[in-house]
């Protein structure tokens, strides 16, 4: 005899895989857990950016630290300004109080 049986009938292999296909589901989505990252990004929790690199058909990307950095990776075709959201470095906002 092979597999379980079930009024005579052998139906074991059926019994086995639905109770098998969710267990395996389970231990797959558990192996995933330390894949999936809930923290945010570095780009989003670190300091801002202070040059951006303005392309010439159009959009903005600020995510350089340095004119280095940014001149590099324009190839001399894109335009490279300072961020006019972060503060210059070394230099904090005050704000004003009312």
């Amino acid at each position: 005899m092979t597999g379980v049986q079930f009024g005579g009938v052998g139906y074991g292999w059926r019994v086995g895989m639905t109770l098998i296909r969710p267990r395996l589901v389970a231990l797959f989505l558990t192996a995933l857990v330390p894949i999936i990252d809930t923290a945010p990004a570095d780009a989003q929790s670190a300091t801002c950016r202070p040059w951006c690199r303005e392309r010439t058909g159009g959009g903005t990307n600020c995510g350089f630290i340095s004119f280095e950095q940014c001149m590099w990776a324009s190839q001399g075709a894109d335009v490279c300004v300072p961020n006019g959201v972060c503060p210059p470095p070394g230099r904090t906002l005050l704000r004003r109080s009312r």
